[in-house]
């Protein structure tokens, strides 16, 4: 098969995930990732696959860069597989959007005012939402919706797009990339008797600070960890807004190839998202034998098994997740344990291959027809 990948260009998890496809698929087919160095226009993109001829057009976040209309423009024209990794197909990046359950006709927005309920047209939001919900109408019965959690296939069956065939296929990670790493503590300059949390999120601005919860652990980790661990130290990799406190460290970003030290380095992940799909994150630490503590949010409860690869928390509760970092940092032994299951379970049920293999399958599903 020929397949065409397209993505935005900012290197969050949905770019990393399209890149292992990429890669993944490279080995039987012939594939052309989009962009390549700089962003396209709607016409540079559509002479490019002209040029290409794909069989498949999968598209990722390409809505970043490109117009949303983009989707209608080459699902009119080649077999096509969108896969939302966030819910701006149907809403936008805010928390509301994220935890809405109006998606059906989004009449009750909480973004729009009670007084421009009745001049929607007047309304950015409305006006925007109501031009995908009119690309969405158009698609031929063909393209197909890729969720890459339950989570997100249900928030997408209350939309428009429950008319098209909408599958589910959990994100795979590289699990020779991401394991334990030998020496990891040593490589940083940590103590092997320290207590050390790890904390990971590629920012783009504040409201990803925000969904992402960094206000909460500040306070969970102010008020409840570090009067308990007073020697406590957090790794923080990644960009934005970092907590004013003396027992964070500031890494910056980090490589997907020389991130494993940071998790291995650990005692526990933590990953306290208001609002979240299915975080690489919070797999890669897993695959590195690290309990998770997280909120019970999104995708996140299809990742972590509760009490047994990790814990769960109410989203937004500060006293809920400082609780939950002090009991895995008090039980060593206990914590152990969850790594370890933790490794078995994404080698069970989040592995590159099983994820090539099920983004194959379905292409060749929807090429197969047009040879018969």
């Amino acid at each position: 098969m020929r397949i065409a990948i397209i993505n935005e260009q900012w290197t969050a998890g949905a770019t990393r995930c399209a890149r292992d496809l990429q890669r993944g698929l490279e080995a039987n087919h012939s594939v052309l990732y989009f962009p390549n160095g700089r962003k396209l226009t709607v016409e540079e993109q559509l002479q490019a696959l002209s040029e290409f001829k794909p069989d498949v057009v999968h598209l990722h976040s390409y809505y970043g860069d490109l117009p949303y209309s983009f989707l209608g423009d080459v699902a009119t024209r080649y077999a096509t597989v969108l896969t939302p990794h966030d819910p701006r197909p149907i809403g936008s990046t805010m928390l509301k959007c994220w935890n809405c359950e109006e998606y059906r006709t989004c009449f009750r927005c909480p973004l729009v005012g009670r007084l421009k309920r009745y001049t929607l047209f007047q309304h950015k939001y409305f006006l925007e939402r109501l031009a995908k919900r009119r690309v969405h109408e158009r698609l031929p019965d063909t393209t197909r919706i890729v969720c890459v959690s339950d989570w997100m296939r249900e928030r997408l069956m209350k939309s428009e797009l429950a008319h098209l065939r909408l599958e589910r296929i959990h994100n795979g990670i590289n699990l020779d990339l991401f394991r334990r790493e030998h020496g990891a503590r040593a490589s940083l300059d940590l103590s092997p008797e320290a207590r050390v949390v790890t904390f990971v999120a590629h920012h783009n601005g504040w409201t990803t600070d925000e969904r992402k919860g960094w206000h909460v652990l500040a306070r969970a980790l102010a008020e409840i960890v570090i009067p308990r661990f007073p020697e406590l130290v957090v790794l923080a990799v990644g960009g934005g807004m970092i907590p004013n406190l003396p027992n964070v460290r500031p890494i910056g970003f980090v490589s997907p190839e020389n991130i494993a030290r940071y998790y291995t380095a650990a005692d526990v992940f933590v990953a306290p998202s208001l609002a979240d799909n299915l975080p690489y994150t919070v797999l890669e630490a897993m695959a590195c034998e690290v309990p998770v503590v997280a909120s019970r949010v999104g995708g996140i409860p299809e990742e972590v098994e509760d009490d047994v690869t990790g814990r769960l928390v109410t989203p937004g509760s500060w006293q809920e997740l400082g609780q939950a970092l002090v009991a895995t940092l008090a039980n060593p032994v206990q914590a152990a344990a969850m790594g370890q299951a933790a490794r078995r379970r994404v080698e069970a049920l989040f592995s590159l291959p099983a994820f090539v293999q099920q983004y194959d399958s379905l292409f060749a599903s929807l090429v197969t027809p047009a040879i018969n």
